[in-house]
């Protein structure tokens, strides 16, 4: 089976692109819960966490792990692949398709304040950027929202404008959704920007390599979904219907 993990709810979002990639293949999603946000933890922390959930889900069956969380990708990665005997699909913010796109030459990319001051978001703008001027912005309280299912209502739309309206007069014509959070608040962002400025979600490339990896490869069991979380089940119970429009059974994971 395919499993992933993020620190919470916001890589449903990855979990939308993989199953509408791959709806043959059952997979396991766990939210770390118990730890969200991912933010505000140091490299040890995450390097700590990540490891420790890719062996239980390794145990669990995993076949192929999606780190859908861009905060321990830029942390654990790197260390993941070394020590876990199964493919890692990581994600990234797509730093480089906003920017071989843009016409303006400004792209806006929205993360965790970790990520952003990560050397790994730096490398990837050394790498990708080229002559594009990007404007990191976090957005705070925004991983909080999701968590909560609070994707609409003025307490959101406050929080987004605060980060996005200043944005309308930078020229920007890209913004890259740099943490697996904000693309359930792509609708309220789209609302400020309107329908000019690109918004650049990387979910779909980890669905194709994750595709790519499992070419050739059938699932031996047949299509199921399955859900953890490493804190109290019935928050992320309640707030599943609101992101992935479905409800389903949510376990506890004491890791």
């Amino acid at each position: 089976m395919i499993a992933m993990f993020d620190s919470g709810l916001g890589g449903l979002s990855v979990w939308r692109a993989v199953t509408r990639e791959l709806p043959e293949w059952p997979v396991t999603y766990l939210a770390d819960q118990a730890y969200v946000p991912y933010g505000s933890k140091s490299r040890e922390q995450l390097i700590e966490r990540s490891l420790r959930i890719g062996h239980f889900l390794h145990e669990q069956g995993a076949s192929l792990l999606v780190v859908a969380c861009n905060t321990a990708t830029s942390a654990a990665v790197d260390t993941m692949r070394k020590e876990l005997p199964i493919p890692i699909v990581a994600i990234e913010p797509a730093v480089k398709p906003a920017a071989r796109a843009s016409r303006t030459g400004r792209i806006a990319v929205l993360a965790t304040e970790f990520m952003l001051q990560s050397a790994r978001f730096h490398s990837l703008l050394q790498r990708h950027a080229g002559t594009v001027e990007v404007l990191p912005r976090p957005g705070r309280g925004w991983v909080e929202l999701v968590e909560a299912g609070r994707i609409d209502g003025d307490e959101a739309r406050e929080k987004v404008a605060a980060v996005v309206e200043p944005l309308l007069a930078e020229n920007v014509d890209h913004i890259v959704l740099g943490c697996t959070h904000y693309p359930f608040l792509a609708p309220l962002i789209r609302d400020i920007v309107g329908p000019d400025v690109v918004l650049d979600d990387p979910a779909e490339g980890s669905a194709r390599r994750a595709a790519d990896l499992l070419a050739g490869k059938a699932p031996q069991k047949p299509n199921g979904y399955r859900f953890y979380t490493t804190a109290d089940t019935a928050p992320m119970s309640d707030v599943l219907p609101v992101l992935i429009g479905h409800p389903y059974p949510v376990q506890h994971a004491g890791i």
